[in-house]
């Protein structure tokens, strides 16, 4: 087959996904690992927070 018809290599691939599927690209600066192999954006911190939180009612005393 002749050079001009070989595809091209694919764009480089992620260095890995977000817990909510985005993509983290290759030195990417302050993502964190919440748990083994789940990680965050720093845009996505607020929401895993709402996410895996109980909202508490301070009108009330315990």
């Amino acid at each position: 087959m002749p050079n001009d018809l070989i595809d091209p290599p694919e764009d480089e691939l992620p260095w890995g996904y977000t817990i909510y599927g985005e993509e983290i690209e290759l030195g990417e600066l302050d993502v964190r690992e919440i748990e083994s192999g789940r990680y965050l954006k720093p845009e996505e911190f607020e929401r895993y927070i709402k996410d895996n939180s109980i909202r508490v009612d301070t009108e009330e005393r315990q």
